[in-house]
């Protein structure tokens, strides 16, 4: 759902500013899971998905927010794998869905299937009202 989800919401829609594969990064570079979670809990990631703008607010409670550019907000669920590292986010059209989170010479990333999303993170909550 969430791969779904963050596409559809990419297309109509986690934390730097860039097209999609476009972030380098090095191998080692993949944040481990307490670093996700210090990383997300209580920020909000700003970044493009398929050339979409988006903002996604990551609560202390798994509770995650997504709002695009232009469109609807939804509201989802999110948490990290303690075994894998891995960040996951779950939405009700695509499911779970896991993301690793690396770190680049910008800022931040998500991967998934080979490609990355670069994202920035802001502090606090900080979705457009």
């Amino acid at each position: 759902m969430h791969r779904r989800l963050f596409t559809t919401i990419a297309a109509t829609t986690a934390l730097l500013l860039g097209a999609a594969g476009t972030a380098a990064y090095a191998e080692g570079d993949t944040l481990s899971a307490p670093e996700v979670e210090r990383l997300l809990t209580g920020n909000t990631a700003e970044g493009k998905w398929d050339g979409n703008s988006y903002r996604s607010y990551f609560g202390a409670d798994g509770i995650t927010i997504y709002q695009p550019q232009t469109g609807e907000r939804l509201t989802g669920k999110w948490r990290v794998d303690e075994g894998t590292g891995l960040y996951e986010s779950f939405w009700d059209t695509v499911g779970w869905t896991a993301y690793a989170v690396m770190r680049t010479d910008e800022g931040f990333a998500w991967s998934l299937d080979g490609k990355t999303y670069p994202f920035a993170m802001l502090e606090g909550r900080n979705l457009r009202d």
